[in-house]
Formats: C-alpha cells, sequence, structure tokens
C-alpha cells in the first residue's frame, strides 16, 4: 500500500531527527518532549510495518529477520524514549510477545556452560585490608540499628535464598527464552575510565555468545542498566529486599533496580554512589574494597563534573609517588558470593572486580 511505504518514509525521518535531538548533549537535559516523541514514532513505526502484512499474516509470522528488526526498534524506543502516560507498557508488552514467538520458532544453539564455579574459597584478605562484618539473615531491627543508622557496610547471608533467580538464571537457555532477540546496551572495555572504552547495542544472545561463552581480547559487561523496566517479566524472579523499607528522609521512593552482568575481568573503578546501595549476588563471585567518606581526599578524585565520584587511585595497584596520601586510607575488604548481599552506605568508595562470569542485582534507594 503506497500511503503505508509513504508513512513509513516520514515516520523514519521524524525517528531520525529525534535521534539526533536525543544524542546532542548531555542526557540528563534532554527534554522529555524528545524522548516521548521517539516513543510514539516508534508505536507509529511498528503498527505500519505490521499493517503492511495485513492481508498476509502468515508471511509476515515467517518473516523472522523483519520481526526481529521490529523488536530492535521497539528496544531502541523503550532504551531512549519515555512510558506515555496512558500505555507505558504497550511498548515492553509487544517486544515481549515477539520475542517470545520467535524463540518458539526457532532453535536455541546449544550452549556452553557458564564458568562461575570456582574451587578458590575467597576468603582471604589482602594485607592492609579490614574484612567486612558478616551478617546471617538480621532481623529488621538489628539491621537498622547496627549497619543502617551507623551507616556501616555489611555481608547479608541468606536474605534472598528465596529468590528464584538464583536457579533460573544460571541457566542461560533461560535467559534467551526471556530476553535473546532484545536489544541491550553494552560497556565495552573492562572498566569505564579507560581510554578505549565504548558502548554499543547488542542483541542479548549476541553479548552471551560474544563476551560471556567466548574468550574475547575486549570485555563486555551489561552494567549499571535498568533491565526490568525493558523487561518486566524478570521481575517475576526476584522481590525488592525488606530492608529498603528503610530511608533517609520522608521522600520515600522505588528503589533503582539495576543489573551487571559480564565475564570475569570486569572492573568498576573506585568511586562513590549517593544513595544507599544493596548489591544482591545472582551467580558468580566478586571481590569488593570500600573505603570511608572520610578518606575521599586520600583517593584523589577526578576534577572533572562526569567523573568527581570516581578516583584516580587503584587500590590494588596504587602509585603512591602520584597519589602520596592514599597511604592514610584504610579500606575494608569482602567476596561476594552467590545468594549474598553487600549493604555499601551512601558515599562509600567501592572498587568491584569480577572474579568469574557474574550477574548482579543493584538496588538504590535514599
Amino acid at each position: 500500500m503506497k500511503w503505508t511505504k509513504d508513512s513509513l518514509i516520514l515516520i523514519e525521518a521524524c525517528l531520525d531527527k529525534t535521534w539526533e535531538a536525543l544524542n546532542s548533549g548531555h542526557w540528563q537535559s534532554v527534554p522529555v518532549e524528545y524522548r516521548y516523541c521517539y516513543t510514539l514514532c516508534t508505536i507509529l513505526k511498528t503498527v505500519l510495518l505490521e499493517f503492511q502484512y495485513y492481508n498476509n499474516i502468515e508471511e509476515f509470522s515467517k518473516n523472522i529477520i523483519l520481526l526481529k528488526d521490529i523488536i530492535q526498534q521497539i528496544d531502541k524506543g523503550i532504551l531512549l524514549g519515555a512510558p506515555l502516560p496512558n500505555i507505558p507498557d504497550l511498548l515492553p508488552k509487544i517486544a515481549r510477545e515477539l520475542n517470545n514467538y520467535i524463540t518458539k520458532s526457532t532453535e536455541i544453539l546449544d550452549l556452553k556452560k557458564l564458568n562461575i564455579d570456582s574451587k578458590n574459597s575467597y576468603d582471604f584478605i589482602l594485607p592492609g585490608f579490614i574484612e567486612v562484618t558478616q551478617y546471617i539473615e538480621p532481623s529488621m531491627e538489628l539491621f537498622y540499628k547496627e549497619i543502617f543508622m551507623p551507616k556501616i557496610p555489611a555481608i547479608l547471608k541468606d536474605c534472598i535464598k528465596h529468590w528464584k533467580a538464583l536457579k533460573q538464571w544460571k541457566d542461560l537457555k533461560y535467559l534467551i527464552n526471556m530476553a535473546g532477540n532484545r536489544l541491550v546496551p553494552i560497556e565495552i572495555g573492562s572498566r569505564y575510565t579507560d581510554e578505549n572504552w565504548s558502548q554499543q547495542l547488542l542483541n542479548f544472545s549476541e553479548f552471551l555468545q560474544k563476551y560471556i561463552l567466548t574468550k574475547n581480547d575486549q570485555v563486555g559487561y551489561l552494567a549499571q542498566h535498568q533491565l526490568f523496566e525493558q523487561i518486566p517479566e524478570l521481575k517475576d524472579d526476584f522481590t525488592i529486599p525488606e530492608y529498603c523499607n528503610f530511608t533517609d528522609n520522608d521522600d520515600v521512593k522505588y528503589p533503582d533496580i539495576n543489573v551487571w552482568f559480564g565475564p570475569s575481568g570486569t572492573v568498576s573503578p573506585l568511586h562513590f554512589d549517593p544513595k544507599n546501595n544493596f548489591l544482591c549476588q545472582v551467580f558468580g563471585y566478586k571481590r569488593i574494597i570500600l573505603y570511608h567518606p572520610n578518606d575521599s581526599s586520600n583517593l584523589y578524585p577526578y576534577d572533572t563534573r562526569l567523573l568527581n565520584n570516581t578516583a584516580q587511585v587503584d587500590p590494588l595497584n596504587p602509585n603512591y609517588e602520584k597519589w602520596p596520601n592514599f597511604i592514610k586510607a584504610r579500606g575494608l575488604m569482602t567476596y561476594l558470593k552467590p545468594g549474598e548481599m553487600l549493604y555499601i552506605p551512601p558515599k562509600w568508595w567501592h572498587h568491584v572486580t569480577s572474579l568469574t562470569s557474574s550477574f548482579s542485582v543493584s538496588f538504590w534507594w535514599s
């Protein structure tokens, strides 16, 4: 139908123009109207692509390449756009149905087993560090009095043992069934302070094959991504820790929930976050080093606006000639193991290293 093709050309032009606006300047300063526009254009493009096959649904259903292209456009709409007030869940629902259909219609390749088991005990604390205190399923009262109020980092054991994610997410076929054809933002580079660090949108299955299951000279990391806003059905596999009900002010908000999924060797440089943080380990092992906010001047934060919450010092390989005051800093250390949570108080510096392939969920709240 000619009018459909003409309309698609107009929609594509609108998407391109809006894309330019979204990628000009700082993301936080982009007017929300541009994001609404991108979402609306994505919905219209999806409808028009499907309408082209209105009289031949069978042909449409067999065109797997087209269906994957539609999912990718929808995911761009979710990642770059903003949910429309009256239909906030429309794009995630369409993407879920298309992903489910493609998954049922195509064969999942045999997948290698994740290398997440370790013979190491991960109990050795490096010289010069103090071990983080551990608690076994602390009561709400104990957590509030001994951990939350004094703002002390702590490992909490047995608090998420009921999560279905602990078992299901280790099964890569399960993850591919849920997210295999979805587009996700991947950080390329072992740490975001590296000069060659970059970002790329990749199909989730491609990310698994390229960076998780295959040894790669480059490190690919699905980091600090709100995956559950994009694929809300994964929320059924975990619950928000009850301890998040304790707040530092009266402005109670739903926690920001992010995922961190990457191979062994991924590093989050020494940095701090402004909110309370639970880092929950689904599978794999991480080593975490922490410093009190009072040590900030000894850690030599970058003086740029974008990196002023990141230290220039590498705590595992410090250059004392360049950063002499770092010797005054007193660090804590712990290993985060499957089924454990680490409470990181606001503005506590932390350096995170993945020792195996690792999947973590973080909860940030005020």
